[in-house]
């Protein structure tokens, strides 16, 4: 599935498999190194991005579902 995500001020346009976690798109996919993944349940909070001004545990939202969002890690704030 086409996925466009607005990353840390870059735009990535990307083929994603629908199963796959947002956190795992964006350490993989999109370089980045402000998210992290620990417990994958969400618990510890190293996942935590902002989407759309909403801070959000990456492990628990899929890709798919953060199309067209801005996103912001911890690497820019």
């Amino acid at each position: 599935m086409r996925v466009t995500l607005t990353v840390d001020h870059t735009r990535h346009d990307l083929d994603v498999v629908p199963g796959r976690t947002l956190a795992d798109v964006l350490t993989t996919e999109c370089g980045a190194t402000g998210c992290h993944v620990a417990c994958s349940d969400g618990t510890c909070g190293t996942c935590a991005v902002v989407v759309d001004g909403v801070v959000i545990r990456a492990c628990l939202m899929l890709a798919v579902q953060a199309t067209g969002a801005r996103i912001t890690t911890a690497t820019v704030v």
